[in-house]
């Protein structure tokens, strides 16, 4: 079972001026602690994986130590940069969207409700 939502966030150049970027949003209960991002951009995709817990936290206070990070910027909005090798790129997002979102995936899998079956992604992973 999945959850997937389609969004705009905004890019925020180096400039400060911002470009929209459609965003794909999924949730995976048999894969409870991810979520995927799709970020559609100039006829390319980018997509990153990470911690549910880490996008829940940084809601409402600075989450992520690695290459994705979140935090509360204003009172409807939330900042996401995503860290690489060679850039830092940042998007402004609106907390609602966000929050609808990883509302939709608690109710499929609650917090604590989690089960990830190593044995069987092995499985799959090692074929």
């Amino acid at each position: 079972m999945r959850v997937a939502s389609r969004t705009v966030f905004d890019f925020v150049r180096p400039n400060g001026n911002t470009a929209p970027v459609e965003t794909e949003l999924l949730y995976q209960s048999d894969d409870p602690y991810a979520v995927t991002m799709r970020f559609h951009a100039g006829g390319a995709v980018a997509t990153w994986i990470m911690g549910r817990d880490l996008l829940i936290e940084g809601m409402t206070k600075p989450s992520g130590a690695g290459d994705v990070r979140l935090r509360p910027h204003a009172s409807r909005t939330l900042v996401l940069e995503l860290i690489s090798d060679r850039h830092v790129t940042v998007f402004r997002l609106p907390t609602g969207t966000l929050r609808k979102f990883l509302d939709a995936t608690y109710r499929l899998v609650p917090p604590g409700a989690e089960n990830f079956d190593a044995d069987a992604f092995l499985d799959t992973v090692l074929r």
